[in-house]
C-alpha cells in the first residue's frame, strides 16, 4: 500500500512538473515532442515542414504553424496521468513502480505524438475544406476537432492500456 500511494505521490509530482515545465518552456524547448509531429504530419500530408526559431514548424504552402500550444503536452499529461492510475494496481515494489511509472511514461509520449499528428492533420485537411453552410466558425470547429479527437485519442489508449495489462495475467492463468 505504501509503495502505491508513493507511485501516485510521484505521478502528482510528475504531472505538477510537466505543467509547470510547459507554462515556462519557448517553442524551441519543444523540440523532442514538436519535431516528431511535425516530421509525421509532413509525412501524412505531403507538406514540408521547416523550423522557424521562435516560432514553431512552419508549412509555407499552406500558410500553417505547428506552434507551442500545438505541442499536445497537455493531452501527454492527461495520458500520463490515465496511464498510472489504470496499471497502478501493478505496483508492488520500487522495481514495479519504476517499470510502470517508465512504460507510461512512454506510452503517453508515443500517444501524444501519434495522437497531435493525428489531430494536426485533420485539422489541416478543415482549414483547406472551409464548410461554407457551417453554423459554427472555423475556431469552434478547431476546438471541436481537438477534443473530439483527444477524447478518442485517451479511450483507445486506456484500451490498449487494459489490453496489455491483462495479457501477462491470461498468460499466467495458462489462456
Amino acid at each position: 500500500m505504501k509503495t502505491k500511494l508513493c507511485a501516485l505521490a510521484i505521478v502528482a509530482a510528475a504531472v505538477w512538473g510537466m505543467k509547470r515545465y510547459y507554462a515556462d518552456a519557448r517553442v524551441d524547448d519543444l523540440w523532442w515532442i514538436l519535431s516528431p509531429t511535425a516530421w509525421l504530419v509532413g509525412v501524412i500530408t505531403g507538406r514540408a515542414f521547416a523550423f522557424a526559431p521562435g516560432e514553431g514548424y512552419f508549412a509555407p504552402d499552406r500558410l500553417f504553424l505547428i506552434e507551442k500550444s500545438c505541442a499536445g503536452i497537455n493531452f501527454m499529461i492527461a495520458a500520463f496521468g490515465m496511464s498510472m492510475f489504470a496499471r497502478v494496481h501493478r505496483v508492488g515494489s520500487a522495481v514495479s513502480c519504476a517499470r510502470v511509472l517508465g512504460t507510461s511514461l512512454l506510452a503517453s509520449y508515443a500517444a501524444a505524438v501519434l495522437v497531435n499528428t493525428a489531430r494536426i492533420a485533420i485539422a489541416m485537411w478543415l482549414a483547406a475544406h472551409p464548410m461554407a453552410l457551417s453554423a459554427f466558425t472555423s475556431a469552434q470547429i478547431h476546438r471541436f476537432e481537438g477534443i473530439t479527437v483527444y477524447f478518442g485519442g485517451l479511450v483507445l489508449l486506456y484500451e490498449l492500456v487494459l489490453r496489455f495489462d491483462r495479457r501477462p495475467a491470461l498468460a499466467r492463468s495458462g489462456r
